[in-house]
């Protein structure tokens, strides 16, 4: 959860929002992927670019419980209690080099020069370790909720590619859509002129418990299309989707 979300006296919404379950859940999957290749030995450095309340990194190092996160937050204050297997900062330019990996999820559109920012961050990471990205996508849905959460821009494909492209030492190893439905919902509020954030409020308050049944269901829901998607880009049918996924590796120093 981005600390904007928080409520004014610092604590943390109650219940999470069955797009966070959902995606925390999935792209963890896909992360793990390339991530149990290298666990052998355990004991890796992440950087955690836009960490928030570190509810993902919680999951992640669930996962990997020797590991390490040096997670990065304009917002971090003493709200935010210091964690055995946690450094905090503020900027990037304060986390040490050497890194194994370095994760940024919803956080590289806010940079004003997104390639100087990802090779900035190759920097930190070692050779062969990889950048896991999620991110906003189809430029063509930019909207008046990207205006409220401060988004400077949404991405494509083809346009993540050419970035990563011209970062030295860094390579795409795969660039997908996901949450096809939720794309499909956000096309006609954009189309019709529907109102998307009628109060203009940052937040990811959301009513039911993540036990109740409406949180569950969306959540399946979510989970299924994101599966379908993944599905369907193996066999080379790449579908658009409100967000996008990939995942680059260091292949030199850069």
């Amino acid at each position: 959860m981005d600390l904007h979300e928080r409520h004014k006296d610092g604590s943390a919404v109650e219940n999470r929002h069955p797009w966070e379950l959902s995606r925390t859940k999935k792209v963890l999957e896909v992360f793990g992927k390339y991530l149990d290749k290298r666990h052998g030995e355990g004991g890796e450095k992440y950087i955690n670019i836009g960490a928030g309340d570190l509810y993902f990194d919680h999951r992640l190092l669930k996962r990997y419980a020797k590991d390490h996160v040096y997670a990065v937050d304009l917002e971090y204050d003493k709200s935010i209690p210091d964690e055995p297997k946690v450094s905090k900062y503020h900027y990037l330019e304060e986390v040490p080099d050497g890194m194994d990996y370095g994760i940024m999820m919803d956080s590289l559109e806010y940079m004003p020069d997104d390639a100087a920012y990802v090779r900035a961050l190759s920097q930190k990471i070692k050779k062969g370790g990889y950048l896991f990205f999620t991110l906003p996508a189809i430029p063509s849905i930019f909207s008046d909720h990207d205006r409220t959460v401060k988004n400077l821009r949404r991405y494509d494909v083809r346009g993540f590619q050419k970035l990563i492209a011209a970062v030295p030492g860094v390579k795409m190893v795969e660039c997908s859509y996901f949450y096809t439905s939720l794309f499909l919902v956000r096309w006609l509020q954009v189309h019709l002129r529907l109102p998307i954030d009628r109060k203009q409020k940052v937040t990811s308050y959301w009513k039911s418990s993540e036990g109740s049944v409406l949180t569950r269901c969306i959540v399946w829901f979510l989970n299924m299309d994101f599966s379908v998607n993944r599905m369907l880009n193996r066999i080379g049918i790449r579908m658009p989707g409100l967000s996008l996924l990939a995942v680059c590796r260091k292949v030199d120093a850069g």
